[in-house]
């Protein structure tokens, strides 16, 4: 009968366009009949055009209306190879990543279509797996940063290729069987291409933050025990070893598949945050940062992270710990209306309104569309960091706890992860967590005391049970996981 009760009381909001999940609305947006939605990048134009790249060939724009039906979309660009990443100069001029190059796509005569198709870099190769996507983040001096993902052993790769080819890189789940597969490279306003960072598999979206920060996810498979966000450095090996062969420093003769697990976690880099599978988030693809102050809610300058193959996104809490990123994540929207094939997220000029942008990109059902959130000015109940301390973790709330604060009402556990040439991994030495006390600091905060906390990567995963603020308003998310890397 609740369940059903539920249904009715959802159904007139989503009649109407609109679902609600604790302090946001949520609306789906359609594209024109005919139009395969498969939102490859979503990009705004200074005047306040939405830029929609589609990975069946087209670009198209439209401005933004209050009613999510009225967007009156026009074909800006077409015959595009996958196009999954795009920098909006203005109203006549883009930057599209597509499958073999980075174009600059113009409208060079003023009729709202582009004309002028110019390719700024194509250094890299391409074996014809359709797995071989690639994304971009402006660096802010006039060039980019571009992810190049790796081919998918569900795929086949042409008899020619463009660039080098290896033999040896061809091995493997996902492999690297082209130049500079499962790299991030940086392209300068020039054309000419660096060489940044190795060892990712399908680093699907990546951010440039408000600090100059690089930061990518990637997805859970080979060498990926569960999906990860990374901070990423130039020069560094993130674990996925075979874009290794295209390192000009490594040697020709050593298969890197052949390395014992041991030399392989030597070189690795490693995540920030370990986003666990079944319960966080399976395939992350574009993260964003979330504006600062309250525009959107009470997490400004976190990130967020969509799922790909989930009807979710998930919150990033950061903080540097002796030198060293590690983190928190939690859900922040979850069902509520979302659609599958979370791949894009893109802020509105104004800060105030998210878009998602959708593609299943062939996997599972099919899920494509754009869909956008919004924030309804009341502040949820939730945590809003949660931070280690020397002997625990503090837990900082959006607004004030009620007095009951029982230790029975939080439960931890801690595991790992082993990143292997195997398609993921399951939690390895799970156990339960003493928590040893439960404290108030001040309004919003209490501190959590764990005996024998452990860095070295240890994911802690918190469940808060019937948890209320002082108003009596219920907790929004029941589960938060903090990445241990370092202790302070």
């Amino acid at each position: 009968m609740k369940k059903l009760l539920s249904i009715l009381i959802l159904l007139p909001l989503l009649v109407t366009g609109i679902a609600r999940a604790d302090s946001y609305e949520l609306e789906t947006i359609p594209f024109p009949e005919g139009v395969p939605p498969e939102v490859g990048a979503l990009g705004f134009s200074p005047s306040g055009k939405i830029f929609v790249a589609l990975r069946r060939s087209d670009v198209l724009v439209a401005e933004p209306t209050g009613d999510p039906s009225k967007f009156d979309w026009k074909l800006f660009a077409s015959g595009l190879h996958n196009a999954c990443g795009i920098e909006v100069i203005s109203d006549e001029e883009i930057i599209v990543s597509q499958m073999p190059e980075l174009t600059r796509i113009k409208d060079t005569d003023g009729d709202g279509r582009a004309d002028q198709y110019t390719p700024v870099a194509s250094s890299w190769g391409m074996s014809g797996n359709y797995h071989e996507t690639n994304h971009i983040v402006p660096d802010g001096k006039g060039g980019w940063f571009v992810a190049v993902g790796t081919a998918s052993h569900n795929g086949p790769v042409f008899y020619n290729v463009r660039g080098e080819y290896s033999k040896v890189g061809r091995r493997g789940r996902n492999f690297s069987a082209a130049s500079w597969k499962g790299w991030i490279l940086h392209v300068d306003a020039a054309g000419k291409t660096t060489p940044w960072a190795s060892g990712f598999r399908m680093h699907n979206g990546i951010l440039l933050d408000s600090r100059g920060r690089l930061w990518a996810g990637d997805n859970q498979g080979d060498w990926k025990g569960t999906t990860p966000l990374y901070h990423v450095e130039r020069g560094n090996f993130y674990g996925h070893v075979s874009s290794l062969v295209w390192d000009p420093e490594w040697d020709k003769s050593v298969d890197p598949l052949d390395l014992p697990l041991e030399e392989i976690d030597a070189l690795r880099t490693p995540a920030a945050v370990l986003l666990p599978h079944d319960e966080m988030n399976r395939s992350a693809a574009e993260p964003v940062e979330i504006p600062d102050g309250e525009v959107f809610g009470p997490f400004g300058g976190q990130m967020l992270l969509p799922d790909n193959n989930g009807k979710r996104i998930t919150r990033i809490m950061i903080e540097e710990v002796n030198g060293v990123y590690q983190g928190a994540c939690a859900q922040f929207y979850n069902e509520g209306g979302l659609q599958l094939g979370n791949n894009r997220l893109l802020f509105s000029p104004d800060k105030k309104t998210l878009y998602v942008g959708q593609t299943s990109r062939g996997w599972g059902q099919i899920a494509e569309g754009l869909q956008r959130i919004d924030y309804t000015g009341e502040t949820p109940f939730d945590v809003k960091t949660m931070s280690l301390t020397k002997n625990g973790f503090r837990l900082t709330f959006t607004s004030e706890p009620g007095a009951d604060l029982e230790k029975s009402g939080f439960q931890m556990t801690r595991h790992r992860y082993k990143d292997t040439g195997e398609y993921g991994s399951p939690k390895h030495d799970e156990s339960e967590i003493e928590i040893a006390e439960v404290k108030r600091v001040d309004a919003h905060s209490i501190d959590l005391t764990i005996p024998k906390l452990e860095g070295g990567g240890w994911v802690y995963a918190l469940t808060i049970a019937s948890q209320k603020s002082k108003e009596g308003k219920s907790l929004r998310t029941g589960l938060i996981c903090y990445t241990v890397n370092r202790l302070r």
